[in-house]
């Protein structure tokens, strides 16, 4: 083969491989990574294209590629577990001054109060990615059979990344339950896209609220972030929030969803009051560059104080290794940061997959 032969067929390959890169650039956020969108006013968090987060974006510095990839052969242990060491205990119904949560797996969270089955951002998928079999894979099995929930009346979505925005699972959970979406603003859309249009699908804001049945659900603030696919104009076209539940007698819990450390905690706890239990986040949090979007086990706490919660529970950990820190590294940190601050550990529970919780207002 002459040499302008050879020339010629490298080019036509790169050509092709470039042309390949720019069509997946064109198709994959409008396909298989497609994200939410909204149209609407400014506010303090959005310029009327982009949501943002009022405060300093850059708490820590942020590593760049080459810094994270040399970091990553320091990822600590996450053991793959095939069987759970606790079953769900669910009560037949859960109503009055009650509360009952059961951890399913990392975000997703079994709500029982007012009479209501809650989930909170539900995954039973093996991978959190936009395709099986790729991403993050499961270290332990959901701690409830999907054939074993309960008839689920409402689903609360706090943002929509893949770990909290499941598009196998919610395709399910719309087909099989029905229930109905609260989601913030610009997730709508992308609820409709994948599950259909025929859906009870309620978005809002921040502070503002829901009411279903005798609960009150109102969103809250959180520092973190949108996005479902790798470039700039996909990011932050949805807004992510946490989630406040409350109803008259019944106790009030508070879902966190996903955040940074912030002033939101007090600013929630002085508008909404002191929850009676809170779903922290405790995972995700090493190298400290990643913790500009989640919080460490120690920043855990001190939200949990910053509410002044009577319980707290911890989620965002266990299932998938998102980040560098081992599975128990997170729960010897977390029991380091209750030791310091002198906070009896029974108040901060890290529950695993499967574990029931009661408690009363």
């Amino acid at each position: 083969m002459s040499r302008r032969l050879k020339c010629m067929l490298v080019s036509v390959v790169l050509a092709a491989a470039g042309t390949m890169l720019l069509a997946g650039d064109f198709l994959m956020p409008r396909w298989l990574c497609r994200g939410g969108e909204w149209e609407g006013p400014v506010t303090d968090h959005f310029d009327g294209t982009f949501f943002y987060n009022p405060e300093p974006s850059t708490l820590y510095k942020t590593s760049n590629l080459l810094q994270w990839l040399r970091e990553r052969h320091t990822k600590g242990d996450y053991p793959t577990v095939t069987q759970l060491a606790h079953q769900p205990r669910l009560a037949p119904l859960v109503d009055g001054a009650d509360w009952e949560i059961t951890l399913v797996n990392h975000s997703t969270m079994l709500i029982r109060t007012a009479g209501l089955n809650i989930l909170t951002d539900p995954i039973w998928s093996d991978y959190t990615s936009p395709v099986q079999g790729f991403g993050p894979r499961r270290h332990r099995p959901a701690g409830i059979a999907w054939e074993q929930l309960p008839r689920i009346d409402v689903c609360l979505l706090s943002h929509d990344h893949y770990d909290h925005f499941d598009a196998d699972t919610l395709k399910r959970l719309a087909l099989e339950h029905n229930p109905v979406f609260i989601v913030p603003l610009g997730l709508g859309g992308l609820v409709e896209y994948h599950c259909g249009e025929e859906l009870r699908i309620i978005e809002a804001d921040w502070w503002e609220s829901v009411q279903h049945g005798n609960l009150r659900i109102t969103l809250t603030p959180a520092r973190h972030w949108s996005n479902r696919y790798r470039k700039t104009y996909t990011r932050n076209r949805s807004l992510w929030c946490g989630f406040y539940l409350q109803s008259p007698g019944g106790p009030s819990v508070y879902f966190v969803g996903d955040s940074a450390r912030s002033g939101c905690f007090s600013q929630i706890r002085q508008r909404l009051g002191a929850p009676d239990v809170a779903l922290i986040p405790i995972g995700a949090y090493k190298p400290d560059w990643i913790r500009n979007g989640h919080i460490s086990p120690a920043e855990a706490v001190e939200a949990f104080q910053h509410l002044e919660a009577r319980q707290a529970i911890a989620c965002h950990f266990g299932t998938w290794q998102l980040a560098n820190e081992g599975y128990q590294e997170t729960l010897d940190d977390l029991a380091r940061a209750l030791r310091e601050n002198k906070i009896p550990a029974g108040r901060f529970i890290a529950p695993d997959n499967g574990q029931t919780l009661r408690g009363t207002k």
